[in-house]
């Protein structure tokens, strides 16, 4: 799934996908179940932000509740 979504955020087009993609992502961020937030952060998230011209693409379609979780995760890692 990383690589796919890597991929496509690199790629030109494909609005309408990457949007579908990050409203699952922020799906994910607002859940009440702490492991569905823990699976974005550590295994999609932090993903992401191993590259930041990826990451900064990926901003612009995150939701304000992914973006909150991404920042944490960059903060932790040292990375923000």
């Amino acid at each position: 799934m990383n690589s796919f979504v890597v991929n496509l955020l690199k790629s030109h087009g494909n609005e309408e996908l990457k949007n579908r993609i990050f409203s699952f992502y922020e799906g994910m961020a607002t859940s009440d179940d702490d492991d569905i937030r823990n699976v974005l952060q550590v295994t999609l998230l932090e993903y992401l932000g191993d590259d930041k011209e990826i990451l900064n693409t990926a901003y612009r379609y995150m939701g304000i509740y992914t973006k909150r979780q991404s920042d944490e995760i960059e903060r932790f890692l040292g990375r923000k």
